[in-house]
């Protein structure tokens, strides 16, 4: 809160001449309003409340009190009784005086008091006020400023709008082909699963014939191996009948070659021997065309 004794001397001095002219032109019969001594003198409410309430101190509204002396009717009526009375009335008279006295002294100053924040409430408020009418102002421009720029973008408002129904529109389109191309992706999954399961089903034959071939392959490995067993047994055969047909002949040589004696063989034993080679060679024969037969067979199977 601002004091009197940091107030300049000169705003004092021009307060203090307001006042004594305000009380002047009063003819001295009640002081100024601070109002108006605020507005003449050029200053705020609550300096012009500190400065007028130190000029009210050194210029008391207050009767003189009366003299010692009796007035000149009293003294010429010369009456004792009468100069008592007045002796007593005189004493009461400045009693009440001093206690009149205090009494506006202390509501002079509550007053003061009251003035000083009446004074600063005033220049809160006009504070507050300038404040809500620059913020009014403001806001008012700011108001002008988007009502026009609404009425700017109005006509992009519009056409906006038009826009946004062309695209509603083209949005239900697209929607209608989404829903169709979903309708599509449904049957192409079904065929999906479908195709699925046959390559299932294709897998599990190709399994069947992997299984099938490793049989094959393993029945056609023994049909070779029997193959060379029958090769081989054609050609132990065969070297069979060509040591017996060797031997046949190599006896036959011996027996054109022996002496004369042995002309005494019965013809009977030699003509069983002969039997007996050629059942012999017969035998060997249709062992090695049976051993032929099933290798051509094992051959035509592979």
């Amino acid at each position: 809160m601002v004091n009197v004794d940091s107030i300049p001397v000169e705003v004092r001095e021009r307060i203090h001449n307001v006042a004594s002219d305000l009380y002047a032109k009063n003819g001295h019969q009640s002081f100024p309003a601070l109002d108006e001594v605020r507005k003449c003198a050029n200053v705020d409410m609550n300096v012009a409340s500190l400065v007028l309430r130190e000029w009210r101190k050194i210029q008391p509204v207050s009767p003189e009190p009366l003299g010692n002396k009796l007035p000149v009717p009293v003294e010429e009526a010369g009456l004792v009784a009468i100069q008592a009375v007045w002796m007593h009335a005189q004493q009461f008279a400045n009693q009440h005086l001093r206690t009149a006295q205090a009494g506006w002294q202390t509501e002079r100053d509550e007053l003061d008091a009251l003035r000083a924040e009446l004074a600063d409430a005033f220049e809160r408020q006009a504070a507050e006020l300038e404040a809500t009418s620059q913020q009014l102002s403001m806001v008012l421009a700011l108001n002008t400023r988007q009502q026009q720029e609404l009425e700017r973008a109005a006509p992009r408002l519009d056409e906006s709008a038009n826009r946004l129904g062309q695209t509603e529109s083209r949005l239900v389109g697209v929607e209608r082909e989404l829903s169709e191309t979903h309708e599509k992706l449904a049957q192409s999954y079904d065929e999906l699963r479908a195709l699925r399961q046959q390559c299932d089903e294709l897998r599990k034959e190709c399994d069947v014939l992997r299984k099938q071939q490793t049989a094959l392959q393993e029945e056609l490995r023994v049909q070779r191996s029997d193959k060379e067993s029958a090769h081989r047994a054609v050609a132990s055969l065969r070297q069979q009948l060509q040591e017996f047909t060797t031997e046949r002949a190599g006896e036959s040589a011996s027996a054109a070659s022996a002496p004369p004696a042995t002309a005494t063989v019965p013809a009977a034993a030699k003509e069983q021997s002969d039997l007996e080679a050629a059942a012999y060679g017969q035998s060997v024969t249709g062992r090695l065309a049976t051993s032929s037969r099933a290798a051509d067979m094992i051959v035509r199977s592979r």
